[in-house]
């Protein structure tokens, strides 16, 4: 079955709705239109810090209250921060719906704020930031979007940094919340056993009187501009560990799916190229792979992985050497078509998960204004040639310089001789 159509309340919050007449559960996700993107500067991390303190207490009920709730009802109500969404979501029986609408309805409309229990998140969250420096492979993944798009606020590490979220205060949350949690900025996606009309009457019935907040900005987000350069952390570490990538397709851009494909063959499985020559054939590396990513303005395509400081020069020769390949090769049939099978199977797959569906419906309504039906993405990747692949390889290693976040016990100087080869490579 696919999704019904979109509702449009009169606040201009949107719902929409898969039916899933075989499950016994029902998956509900309140996206809101507001991430790292969003922050201003001073702001760092602070819509990930309201995510966290919603669930600290409203006027009619503690922290306390709002998490034995969670667990009275059986299921999972939780919630993460995105580059440029926040989702809170549930899972639970159908009879628990009304329960937990009402909960979240709360916490998003009514929340306490208060300096205690302001100042006893700031612990938390700092905990969470130094977590991340103890983890090499974090500290690369959110290193690189500073050396790709130094200064824009997608570069920002979704936490924010240990200076900013020390100065967070009551006021500034309040003062993103009315700028955001507002219902022409929310969609809410469901997935389960439920007929839709039932659906669409709950959610209208709790979030209908939702008022829209005067502070609202409607400025337009700027796409950012590639700024490739080279962010080197000095670690005695075992191991070498690397992100290199380049500036990739927005989310709606043609390119997304070819690009797509193009991750599966260079380092998407246990049968890419960059898994196959720089692990499996010689050695080089025990991680090794990559990713294609987009976000509403802009995306991605990043190779990362880790080695001894030994062979980092290697590696970085084999890397080149494989995407120069496909841009003067091109692929093969059989390649081209495991990549593209590998692709479909994990769209089918999200659709055997009530959230997965509820994951899907959400996001595509926020990036396109309407739901894609699974058959429209499988035609779209069948679509896909190896000319099309080619042609993405080419926009993309040969068109661009390449950012690099780099992590070891190597010197700066050998760093950017590293990054050095990789562009004077794949620029030959």
């Amino acid at each position: 079955m696919e999704p019904t159509e979109v509702i449009r309340l009169h606040t201009k919050l949107r719902i929409v709705y898969y039916p899933v007449p075989w499950s016994y559960t029902i998956s509900v996700g309140i996206w809101v239109d507001a991430g790292t993107k969003d922050e201003e500067k001073g702001e760092e991390g602070i819509a990930h810090f309201l995510e966290h303190m919603l669930f600290k207490g409203t006027k009619r009920k503690s922290g306390r209250q709002i998490a034995q709730l969670i667990d009275a009802l059986g299921g999972n109500i939780d919630a993460f921060t995105e580059k440029e969404l926040t989702c809170f979501y549930m899972r639970v029986l159908p009879e628990h719906l009304i329960q937990g609408l009402s909960l979240l309805k709360e916490i998003l409309t009514e929340p306490l704020l208060r300096p205690k229990d302001i100042e006893v998140e700031k612990g938390v969250i700092l905990a969470e930031i130094q977590n991340i420096e103890d983890t090499p492979e974090e500290m690369v993944g959110e290193a690189f979007f500073e050396a790709l798009w130094d200064g824009h606020p997608l570069s920002r590490p979704i936490l924010g940094t240990k200076e900013s979220v020390r100065k967070f205060r009551r006021s500034h949350l309040i003062r993103f919340l009315k700028r955001h949690y507002i219902p022409e900025k929310i969609v809410i996606s469901g997935a389960g056993s439920m007929e839709p009309s039932r659906f669409f009457d709950l959610i209208s019935q709790h979030f209908g009187n939702w008022r829209n907040n005067s502070i609202a900005t409607t400025e337009l987000e700027k796409p950012p501009n590639p700024s490739p350069s080279l962010r080197f952390i000095q670690r005695q570490t075992e191991h070498f560990y690397f992100t290199f990538g380049v500036q990739g397709f927005k989310i709606a851009d043609r390119a997304h799916y070819p690009a797509s494909v193009l991750d599966m063959i260079v380092g998407g499985g246990a049968s890419s190229r960059l898994f196959m020559e720089v692990r499996e054939k010689r050695g080089l590396a025990y991680s090794i792979g990559s990713l294609s990513a987009s976000f509403k303005q802009a995306g991605f395509f990043a190779i990362g992985g880790n080695c001894e400081p030994s062979k980092a020069e290697k590696v970085v020769q084999v890397i080149a050497k494989e995407l120069k390949r496909i841009c003067q090769n091109g692929v093969g049939k059989e390649e081209l078509e495991r990549a593209k099978t590998q692709l479909k199977l994990s769209v089918v797959m999200a659709q055997e998960s009530v959230t997965g569906l509820m994951m899907r419906l959400g996001r595509q309504i926020h990036y396109f204004g309407e739901p894609v039906p699974v058959e429209q993405i499988i035609r779209s990747i069948d679509q896909v040639t190896a000319d099309d692949v080619v042609e993405i390889a080419q926009k993309l290693f040969s068109e661009n310089k390449f950012a690099a976040a780099l992590l070891g016990p190597i010197k700066e100087s050998e760093a950017e001789r590293l990054l050095a080869i990789l562009n004077d490579l794949l620029g030959s």
